[in-house]
Order: C-alpha cells, then structure tokens, then sequence
C-alpha cells in the first residue's frame, strides 16, 4: 500500500468526510486497529482482531455511543468510537473513547477532524466526560490530546506487557462544559 506522497503535509489537506460507520466498514476498522496492535501505539492487546469481530462490535454502538469513521474517495483512513466506561457502579455521562488513524494517514490532521467530531457526539449525546487511555510513548496520541483540549490525569507505570516489554500507559480525559451545569 503507498503512503501519501512526501509533500502532503504542505499541501492544502483534503476534504475529509467523518460519518457513522457502515457495517461495511468493518474490514478496514479491523485493518486499522490491526495497524495500531502491531505498532504498539494505541492498544494494549496483542491478539488479531478480524472483520468478524468488528461487525459484532458494530452492533453495540448507537447514538449514545456512537461509532465514526473518517473517509477520503472511499478510503477509510480512521476511526473514533465511544463505549460506556466500565467502573463499578457505572457512571452515566462518562464514555471511553477510542481513536485509530491509518498508520499511511498518522499526523495528516485526520484523528484531529475525528476527534472534533466525537466530541461533538459525545457532547449531543449528553455526555459530561469522556476518558481514554494509549501507551506513553504515543507522542502523537499525547500532542493530539493537547490540541483538542484533553488533559492527561495521570500515568500507570509498567501497566501492560507486549513481546516482553513492558509499556507505561497514560491516562486522559476531556470535560464537557455544555454538559457540566
């Protein structure tokens, strides 16, 4: 698969449409997750995860937790989602986020029009917080965090093991003012 041609950043980035996931999207929500488990930047899990298991995943987003993806001429190039945030009790308002770029599509200003666009979700949806986690050597992860008014609340030291390495995990969240009152 080419990567975009060496200029791209300088070059007017292109219209990028972010809408809800199609089930046909699985297959390349799956290629993209798959991206970010093998290059250790996002996810802390280290078994395949195939179309299949996507399309059931599919099912469990709705308006209140809703699934995106970002699209260029028919390329899925990333992918945003919310799920509820598993604590004991469950807190209503307070969704996980995920968020997955095309690893050819990394730093190109698609998981900033995601982010954007799942915050506005989150926002409609009523939700007051919204909380992630990624690997703390994920400077990009970090840096769009920063841009989009996320802030991290802390890190958990050797929290994961992948291929026998440990990796520290930080911890992030975004309040939602609208939603605060």
């Amino acid at each position: 698969m080419a990567s975009p041609p060496l200029d791209a950043v300088s070059q007017p980035r292109p219209q990028l449409q972010v809408r809800p996931a199609e089930l046909g999207d699985a297959a390349d929500i799956a290629r993209i997750y798959l991206e970010a488990t093998q290059d250790n930047l996002a996810t802390f899990e280290n078994f395949l995860v195939t179309p299949e298991d996507r399309t059931r995943w599919f099912h469990e987003h709705d308006d209140k937790y809703p699934l995106l993806v970002a699209e260029l001429k028919g390329r899925v190039l990333g992918w945003a989602s919310l799920s509820p945030y598993h604590v004991r009790p469950r807190i209503d308002g307070v969704a996980e986020l995920l968020i997955y770029i095309d690893r050819d599509y990394r730093r190109l200003g698609v998981g900033r029009e995601l982010m954007r666009a799942i915050q506005e979700r989150a926002r409609a949806a009523g939700h007051f917080k919204m909380v992630g986690r990624f690997v703390a050597h994920n400077d990009a992860g970090r840096r769009l965090c920063r841009l989009t008014g996320w802030r991290e609340v802390g890190v958990h030291q050797r929290h994961t093991k992948l291929e026998g390495r440990w990796y520290d995990i930080v911890i992030v969240e975004c309040l939602i003012p609208d939603n605060l009152r």
